[in-house]
């Protein structure tokens, strides 16, 4: 005891000693290690906590002769996260957010699991799976912790927020966040869509110990490498319940899926991840819901279920093929019971199972369809605005600008029934060989391996599970080409895929040295081709690295300070007040203000279609309370030539107290209104789609993202052989380049109008010098 005391005091001397000595250096007030302590110290706190209570649901639902232990913490810690944001709702709602909230809320999840999880400690020898210590599996394992490793430092840093996240997902909390409450969005309809990862975030924004915005978005990247991290868990438990093999390492099979490494598939602040949270833990509890129809048991696929469409509507690639099990499930059961089997469950008990199911996942998804219909009488809004007659805001087209827009039309698979049939059954084994939607020259980035080994079935004897992990498997596949061809919700279904085909390769090679060569082969040639798709986010690697450097100069804080600096800055210039119109583009994480988009299909609170004049779009920003608008002069055109006129004008007239900010203008709203006028007239030379002559301005509403069906083809009210006749009764003139001008035409428009705007192929003129 003497000797323990002596040794335990001379190495608390020695490490104050230490610290002393590099503070000299470095004040320990700027050390990075604290900062990146208290992400973690909280993300550790989220994660004991979602287990702790998770653990005491699944325990009290399923008996344990239902699950083994890893199955325990597979299904812990997703049914947490989903009584968490359960949590979170509640507390929105009441306008609670803040410190003492964010602090009180695990706090409760662990009071309320304490009991059940230290029983189950005493319980249970392992709790969680141990590092393989020879063969194959110690291969794996290891090769997984270099790669996790890879994506924790692409994930560490602010480089990492991606285009979504900086437009919805970071907003979001961010605004719930200042608010101190749960709010409306109506100046922008994506970030209305269910959004699980939100919830989540806001807790990231709300907890203490990080004082500047950069380490609220370092929070937000973290927490979603904390639910990749527990999805693993998820991949190995259905891992090893497909294969009917207690065989270690099977997580790693992620890194036959490179396409998580890759920009738009990676960790980068979306939600994509968090409904991938939720997936394999999906096909456990159908299972266990599935095989004896217990009413507990359905509770709990309904908290996963729930869980899962609470995140994304893209749940429904999974739960349509868990679905068609349950169908296929009830009509054996029936038939097994005609015939006189009388262990077979009767049609009531079945009922009420499923029944439960669906009540209980309708129940954690009403928080986010109970606030879009008190928000905008519509609980799907933005979607089936043309079945909820009342929803507001709305325009006319809305309902289509939903589908077309919103979900972008580009990415549908074809309209008619039986051409999509058939094209999504050929998907269903080309999607890996042949990308869409993809950022990296449409190479095959994702479920290659999971394809070519399907046919290893055919080998493998006793493997109904794996014929079945493979049929919801290509199911989900199916229901993804069936809906929208977008590369990164695959993503959300991921770990199955990884499930099932790590249980197939571990199967297939139990046949024989000859299989286990072929295998390995496969495996071999998919590593050696993934390998530079490892580190093709090298900007966010070469990021994460020199935040290091300036954490080793004691400038980190600095540092992150200049990360999103132009939107902070500016954000900073704005009143607490502020409403701010965002025009023409959709990053605005870092302004922290009320925002809304002018972007004609994502909102339906501004159309320019219904403006003839300046005057007119003064006047309803002033009734939305728009104080103040934001701009990049010369990013992009906007997407109807009516929005580019009256926005031009406005802007160049009107709005005279701005405000610069890197590439970002601020303006301040004018106090007096713009001069009621007649509607615009226009003249147009040279403009594609648009022969040259005189148009009103609400002849110009065309929007050029549209697809063809929504589209229409405009006519001048007044042709001239020279268009110098026509410039008497223009307010605007657009002159694109291959516009062939007569001297008269030149010499006017140079003497009697102003440039307000250019871009590469077109400009804008107005009356006036």
């Amino acid at each position: 005891m003497v000797r323990s005391l002596v040794a335990g005091g001379l190495g608390l001397w020695g490490a104050i000693y230490l610290a002393s000595w590099l503070a000299r250096s470095q004040p320990l007030s700027k050390w990075f290690f604290f900062d990146l302590a208290t992400i973690w110290l909280w993300n550790v706190c989220l994660s004991v906590s979602c287990v702790v209570a998770g653990q005491r649901v699944v325990r009290t639902l399923l008996p344990s002769s239902e699950r083994t232990a890893l199955e325990t913490i597979a299904l812990s810690f997703p049914v947490g996260l989903v009584l968490f944001v359960m949590g979170m709702y509640v507390g929105g709602f009441l306008g609670l957010y803040g410190r003492a909230f964010a602090i009180l809320l695990p706090l409760v999840m662990l009071a309320a699991g304490a009991r059940s999880a230290l029983a189950a400690c005493r319980s249970s020898s392992q709790l969680l799976p141990v590092m393989p210590r020879q063969g194959l599996p110690l291969v794996l394992s290891v090769l997984g912790v270099l790669l996790v490793g890879l994506l924790y430092l692409g994930v560490i840093s602010p480089d990492a927020i991606n285009y979504d996240a900086s437009w919805v997902h970071m907003v979001i909390p961010q605004d719930y966040a200042r608010e101190g409450r749960i709010i409306a969005f109506p100046g922008d309809q994506v970030k209305n869509v269910p959004h699980f990862q939100a919830m989540v975030a806001t807790w990231g924004f709300l907890v203490p110990g990080l004082p500047i915005p950069a380490l609220r978005w370092m929070m937000a990247l973290h927490l979603e490498f904390l639910v990749f991290l527990w999805t693993l868990v998820g991949v190995a438990a259905t891992a090893r319940w497909l294969a009917a093999r207690d065989t270690a390492g099977t997580w790693a099979a992620f890194a036959l899926f490179p396409s998580i490494f890759v920009y738009d598939s990676n960790l980068g602040g979306a939600s994509d991840h968090f409904l991938a949270l939720f997936s394999a833990p999906l096909v456990l509890v159908a299972d266990k819901v599935l095989r004896h129809f217990d009413r507990r048991a359905a509770v709990l696929g309904g908290l996963i279920a729930g869980g899962a469409v609470l995140s994304k509507f893209q749940a429904i690639y999974l739960l349509g093929p868990l679905s068609v099990w349950a169908v296929v499930r009830v009509a054996v059961a029936l038939v097994m019971r005609a015939r006189g089997d009388t262990t077979s469950p009767s049609l009531s008990v079945m009922a009420k199972a499923i029944g439960v199911t669906a009540a209980v996942a309708v129940v954690v998804t009403l928080p986010h369809f109970l606030s879009n219909w008190v928000f905008y009488s519509n609980p799907m809004y933005p979607f089936l605005s043309d079945v909820f007659r009342g929803s507001h805001p709305a325009v006319s087209d809305g309902a289509m600008q939903a589908k077309m827009v919103v979900a972008d039309w580009n990415w549908k698979p074809p309209a008619e029934l039986g051409e999509r049939l058939s094209k999504g059954l050929q998907m269903m084994f080309t999607f890996s060989f042949e990308p869409h939607y993809s950022f990296v020259n449409n190479l095959p980035v994702f479920g290659s391996v999971f394809t070519l080994s399907l046919p290893l079935l055919i080998a493998i004897k006793g493997a109904r599970r794996l014929w079945l992990g493979a049929a919801i498997a290509m199911g989900a596949v199916l229901m993804w080409a069936l809906s929208y061809w977008v590369d990164r919700n695959l993503q959300t279904f991921m770990p199955v895929l990884v499930a099932v085909t790590a249980a197939i390769l571990i199967r297939a090679c139990e046949l024989g040295w000859l299989a286990r060569l072929g295998v390995g082969a496969l495996v071999v040639i998919q590593l050696a081709w993934a390998t530079p798709l490892y580190f093709s986010g090298n900007d966010r690697l070469t990021g994460a690295l020199t935040m290091l450097r300036a954490a080793m100069d004691g400038r980190a804080r600095e540092h992150l300070a200049n990360y999103r600096s132009q939107y902070v800055a500016l954000g900073n210039a704005l009143p607490k007040n502020a409403v701010v119109l965002l025009h023409n583009q959709h990053i605005m994480l870092g302004i922290d203000r009320t925002v809304y988009l002018d972007w004609i299909g994502f909102q339906t609170i501004i159309d320019y279609r219904t403006f003839k004049t300046p005057r007119d779009l003064y006047d309803h920003l002033r009734k939305i309370g728009v104080t103040h608008v934001v701009a990049t002069p010369g990013l992009r055109p906007a997407f109807t030539k009516q929005e580019e006129v009256i926005f031009d004008v406005f802007a160049q007239r009107y709005l005279t107290d701005r405000q610069h900010f890197s590439d970002l203008t601020l303006f301040k709203m004018p106090d007096t209104p713009p001069p009621v006028e007649t509607p615009y007239q226009v003249v147009m030379l040279g403009m594609p789609s648009y022969p040259d002559g005189l148009y009103p301005v609400s002849a110009l509403g065309n929007c050029v993202s549209y697809p063809a069906i929504m589209q229409y083809q405009a006519a001048p009210s007044r042709t001239a052989p020279s268009p110098a006749s026509l410039l008497d009764d223009a307010n605007v003139v657009m002159v694109g380049t291959r516009a062939a001008l007569d001297s008269t035409t030149s010499e006017r428009l140079a003497k009697e109008f102003r440039s307000v705007q250019s871009y590469g192929d077109f400009r804008v003129l107005q009356r006036g010098r």
